[in-house]
């Protein structure tokens, strides 16, 4: 009995009394419309013919004769003891056919008037997990090395049962015993203790930067971004109706005087001041300080970025602005995403105790919460010490890769490009020579089966250096030569 209720339901059948063609041939039809149009899927299993019978008021033969015809023409399949099944080999005419649109359906598909938020993101590029991963990737953790059967055991045992706690919705600000692990490790590994209320929990690190936008800046405020910087953050942020001020990067970071001077009006700035990407320098001190003072002086925000801190090959992580801010004007976000595994969308911001309760309410109307089982399996996997234990492996590892990556590149690329590793993070930066371009030189290396992102994507108003953006975490050592050479090929024959 249980078998025969398997399968869709199928809304899109309907009988019309008034037409004079028999009904067999009206479900007939439907069905293999449904097929053509890919509303049933190859391999999808369909009702039993005594359940569509009861559901349409026709009797079984009739419904029998309907499945039976289908058959015939190839766009359904019997399995013995199984049932019916859409046809995993359609005869070519069905392949071939294209749906031709009514006047209904091309109203529908036409393009519309959307707001001025859904017109900014229709034209511009939003190209996160996009990219074919491939070789040089930027970004992208070592996600062969990833412990899944330890992060299975973690997730196995806060939903063992099916817990009703992991299934219903969870806090609005992510549910506390995560947030007590971020706290513990903020505080021992970032040297920044903050309380556990003071943790939003959002799905991932994009959010986090959304949220911290709508509560402190109106549309039309300034907000001081790094330039070069990332072209998906950026977008959100004029999306999201904020003034994007470029403000300039050199050796000691975000040019902090030259931002004031530009634009003394601004109302937030974002910056990544353990690891700026794409250029992997850090902020110095005092620019630190000096940014410190002026949202100080200036009742403004500060959103810091904590990029790739995690992964530093010289020392130890460098402390957090957040962690020398006596004013409470940082707002810190970091996410998982480099950490462990880009899918698990699992960001948090820290915020200064007067916007707690503003953030929270937000977070509720936004994202209501983040998935509980994941937040839960996070927090075990963080308690029971997986995590420190993985960022061991992977500084490691990354360390390993890394200077592989120096030592052949700096061979392989001679005379094409300048190899510049920095000391922390996933990725390097290939600065060409000889007057190449660096949009040309993209498009030979993904030409050539390999990935890279051109710098100049990064770049807003002034012009930048031309150079290609390569991620080396997800290469191992001993494939590094080789696919470097084939990257010093490409680049030579564009």
């Amino acid at each position: 009995m249980v078998k025969q209720l398997e399968g869709p339901i199928l809304p899109f059948l309907r009988l019309d009394a008034s037409i004079a063609l028999p009904k067999f041939r009206q479900v007939q039809d439907q069905l293999r419309m449904a097929i053509l149009k890919g509303h049933l899927r190859a391999g999808t299993r369909l009702p039993a013919s005594r359940i569509l019978a009861e559901e349409l008021g026709l009797s079984r033969q009739t419904l029998v004769r309907v499945l039976d015809n289908l058959k015939a023409e190839g766009y359904l399949e019997a399995r013995q003891g199984a049932g019916t099944f859409v046809s995993v080999a359609l005869p070519l005419q069905s392949a071939k056919h294209r749906f031709t649109p009514t006047p209904r359906d091309a109203a529908e598909t036409a393009p519309q008037r959307l707001s001025r938020i859904g017109e900014l993101s229709r034209r511009m590029s939003a190209d996160i997990g996009q990219m074919e991963d491939r070789p040089f990737l930027p970004n992208r953790p070592a996600l062969d090395r990833f412990p899944f059967a330890v992060w299975r055991k973690c997730w196995n045992s806060v939903t063992r049962g099916g817990k009703a706690v992991a299934m219903g919705y969870g806090d609005v600000a992510g549910e506390l015993v995560l947030r007590q692990r971020i706290a513990e490790y903020l505080a021992l590994h970032r040297r920044d203790p903050c309380d556990p209320e003071q943790i939003v929990i959002t799905p991932g690190g994009h959010a986090a930067f959304t949220l911290a936008v709508l509560a402190l800046a109106d549309p039309g405020d300034g907000i001081w971004f790094e330039n070069p910087g990332p072209v998906t953050t950026s977008n959100l942020f004029r999306t999201l109706g904020l003034r994007l001020c470029p403000t300039k990067v050199d050796a000691d970071g975000l040019d902090v005087e030259g931002a004031m001077a530009r634009y003394p009006d601004a109302r937030l700035a974002f910056v990544m001041p353990s690891r700026h990407h794409p250029l992997g320098v850090t902020l110095s001190l005092p620019r630190r300080l000096a940014l410190l003072e002026w949202a100080r002086a200036n009742d403004t925000w500060i959103i810091e970025d904590d990029y790739d801190s995690e992964f530093r090959y010289d020392g130890a992580p460098l402390p957090s602005m957040r962690s020398i801010d006596g004013n409470g004007r940082v707002i810190y976000a970091g996410s998982f995403s480099k950490a462990l595994y880009p899918g698990l969308r699992i960001g948090y911001l820290v915020l200064p105790p007067q916007l707690i309760g503003a953030f929270r309410n937000l977070s509720a109307l936004i994202h209501r919460s983040v998935p509980v089982e994941t937040q839960l399996a996070l927090a075990e996997f963080i308690g029971g010490g997986h995590f420190a234990s993985h960022l061991r492996r992977m500084r490691g590892l990354y360390a390993e890769r890394r200077e592989a990556f120096m030592q052949a590149g700096r061979d392989v690329l001679a005379g094409l490009a300048r190899v510049d590793c920095s000391e922390s993070g996933l990725n390097a930066l290939a600065w060409l020579q000889d007057g190449s371009e660096d949009q040309a030189s993209h498009r030979a290396v993904l030409d050539a089966g390999l990935q890279c992102y051109p710098l100049s994507d990064y770049t807003i108003a002034t012009p930048q250096p031309a150079a290609l953006i390569l991620g080396y975490a997800g290469v191992p050592a001993d494939r590094m030569k080789p696919l470097l050479l084939r990257l010093a090929e490409a680049i030579a024959r564009k």
